[in-house]
């Protein structure tokens, strides 16, 4: 299934087990980590020296991204020495990229063409035991064509942090009420309405662009009107018309987060 490194490292009385990992046909490179962490006032953290010459980075946030510097030419950007970025970070240039994703590590910091991300802390205040004990995460690292953007970064960021689930017991193709197609538009919430018996679905742009994509929903779920609403559901601000194939067509702004009620 994938060909895999197994390291045994020690540092100070702490001991580091990783398991180094390449599935065939993937770039996406893996250290799944178990650290038994017993340092006092240390930082464990990771580097990687890239060869992508860049002046900023893109990191993660929810439902979009966000561009630091990579360099501390003025006083704002060298107090940017460490950013927050949700489920990965990355170096583009014009012609290539790599990305560390992550699955629970949030505190990079970009030094150049340099990518440092934080583990494990051991400070005294305001936590005497801060991360003490067992500790187990997942970093990958990942090259790619092109610019983030044109990239499937996202696709695997999500993917390393949403790992299948099985069902046991549980035969034949669940169908989904709804789906969504389309370049930089995604499905991210599918929910009951908070005062109907409705359903709730958030559409986001997650390219910093503008998007188009396509809304199906299944026969099955009996689904008949489409409307707009708020993030809190308490207006309705339109209804959506379907196309004569019975779909409806999408249209998102850049990182525009749009909600529809189903009834």
């Amino acid at each position: 299934m994938r060909s895999t490194l197994r390291f045994k490292l020690a540092i100070g009385n702490s001991t580091i087990e990783q398991e180094v990992s390449l599935a065939p046909g993937s770039s996406r490179l893996e250290f799944h980590t178990v650290v038994d962490w017993h340092e006092e006032r240390k930082m464990l953290r990771v580097a990687f020296p890239t060869s992508v010459l860049t002046s900023e980075a893109t990191y993660d946030i929810q439902y979009g991204y966000l561009k630091r510097p990579t360099h501390a030419n003025t006083s704002w950007d060298a107090a940017k020495f460490e950013c927050c970025g949700q489920r990965y970070v990355d170096l583009s240039d014009t012609q290539n990229g790599i990305a560390l994703l992550n699955d629970c590590k949030y505190g990079h910091r970009i030094q150049g063409s340099t990518i440092d991300l934080g583990l494990l802390r051991s400070p005294k205040f305001p936590d005497y035991h801060a991360d003490q004990g067992r500790h187990e995460f997942t970093y990958a690292l990942l090259p790619h064509r092109g610019a983030l953007v044109d990239s499937n970064v996202g696709i695997q960021a999500a993917q390393l942090n949403r790992e299948p689930w099985r069902f046991d017991g549980l035969a034949g193709q669940i169908e989904a009420p709804v789906s969504v197609t389309g370049k930089g538009v995604s499905l991210e919430v599918l929910k009951r309405a908070e005062k109907s018996d409705a359903l709730v679905i958030r559409i986001v742009e997650t390219l910093g662009q503008h998007s188009t994509g396509t809304l199906k929903l299944a026969k099955s779920a009996k689904l008949k009107k489409v409307t707009v609403t708020n993030a809190i559901e308490w207006t309705d601000e339109g209804e959506l018309k379907p196309g004569k194939d019975g779909a409806y067509a999408l249209a998102l702004k850049p990182f525009q987060i749009l909600t529809l009620k189903l009834q």
